[in-house]
């Protein structure tokens, strides 16, 4: 019988609020139904156990799991996320049992030192799996390079005209851009607003995250284009291929980024795309192939004229679209979830690795800090 065990990286209410179901996590922890069960062990909820198919969630606080690993006796433990995850991970390793961590962003404060006690690393992109490789030496680790997955099926170009002049009645019946990331930085929202006043005055933009948006409602103010300019917090994901269907130009010119899940929900729903010309982005999406993409994205004239060519639906914008489609078909889910399993299949083949063992100095350190948190 083969077990598995994940470490999630966040509540799975989170998830939940985001739209997402129950049903998503039984085939996301558990692609093609490989595993016979799957224990969701997490310091997060608020019962302590509860089963959804053949996903049993369990709460557990960090320095208790291992005991609960020894019972199950999975084939492998996978933690999501090279951070608070992997720490867990680190901490609860079973020697006869391999370990799987997947990084999902370049951001090297959100790759933990404890990263270098896993036998095997997914990285979700090339830029990932540098910045795994400047944290730690992985020359004795299972590496693979595997994007996320989309489901093509939901994420598809719709024409819903009551849905689209709805729209229009709310953001104008001008030409939209359209922003999917959260309130900060890495997303870059300050250039998009920057290029609003250069762009013609039937342009607005809708801004769709979480996050503070008081200094970006302050920056359009004072560019008088406040008008021009929307935010949302939050809608379901089930609604996003509307969104993107409907936009003329999906833009988030993002600095940096781990993977990019939204530019193949916007390809697989063949959205005029712009965005910056760094990687991943351009590990997927070519220039003038399927995407317009900008070297200098902290240019306000350079995001203006790369959204001006991808809102005049030409000919040759429209094949661009329909190209886009097919790299959102690269990720389909049926696609990744294949990929995901021959990992499973490989990291099982070679069992655990001669890692290295936890530290002292680090056990305590670790188990310290979530007993801080979550005592």
């Amino acid at each position: 019988m083969r077990k598995l065990v994940v470490f999630p990286s966040d509540p799975m209410q989170a998830y939940l609020d985001l739209g997402l179901t129950y049903e998503y996590f039984n085939s996301y922890f558990n692609p093609e139904n490989y595993f016979d069960f799957v224990y969701v062990l997490s310091p997060w909820g608020e019962v302590d156990e509860e089963r959804h198919e053949r996903i049993i969630y369990q709460k557990i606080m960090p320095w208790k799991m291992k005991d609960r690993i020894q019972e199950v006796r999975p084939c492998v433990i996978r933690a999501y996320g090279g951070y608070r995850c992997m720490d867990w991970m680190a901490l609860n390793g079973v020697d006869s049992i391999p370990t799987l961590v997947s990084v999902h962003d370049t951001n090297p404060d959100l790759i933990y030192d404890s990263i270098k006690y896993a036998d095997n690393v997914i990285s979700m992109s090339k830029a990932v799996q540098e910045a795994v490789r400047r944290k730690t030496d992985c020359s004795d680790k299972g590496e693979w390079v595997m994007g996320n997955r989309v489901d093509t099926d939901v994420f598809s170009y719709t024409t819903d005209l009551a849905f689209f002049k709805y729209q229009n009645s709310c953001y104008g019946h001008g030409r939209h851009i359209l922003h999917v990331g959260r309130k900060s930085r890495q997303k870059n929202l300050d250039t998009v607003i920057r290029a609003l006043p250069l762009l013609p005055e039937d342009v607005s933009v809708i801004f769709i995250g979480k996050g503070d948006f008081s200094p970006y409602g302050e920056l359009a103010e004072s560019l008088s284009v406040k008008d021009r300019v929307f935010n949302i917090d939050h809608i379901e994901n089930n609604d996003l291929p509307k969104w993107y269907s409907w936009c003329d130009c999906f833009c988030t010119p993002s600095r940096w980024e781990g993977f990019g899940f939204v530019f193949i929900e916007a390809a697989s729903c063949e959205t005029a795309i712009v965005t910056s010309d760094i990687a991943p982005m351009n590990e997927f999406l070519t220039n003038n192939e399927n995407a317009i993409l900008v070297r200098e994205y902290e240019d306000p004239e350079a995001i203006a004229g790369a959204i001006l060519k991808a809102i005049d639906h030409s000919p040759k914008i429209t094949k661009m679209k329909v190209s886009a489609r097919r790299v959102g078909k690269r990720f389909s889910k049926p696609a990744v979830d294949m990929e995901e399993v021959r990992i499973y299949e490989e990291v099982i083949r070679r069992g655990p690795r001669e890692r290295m063992s936890l530290t002292i100095e680090d056990r305590y350190a670790i188990e310290q800090k979530y007993r801080r948190i979550f005592s």
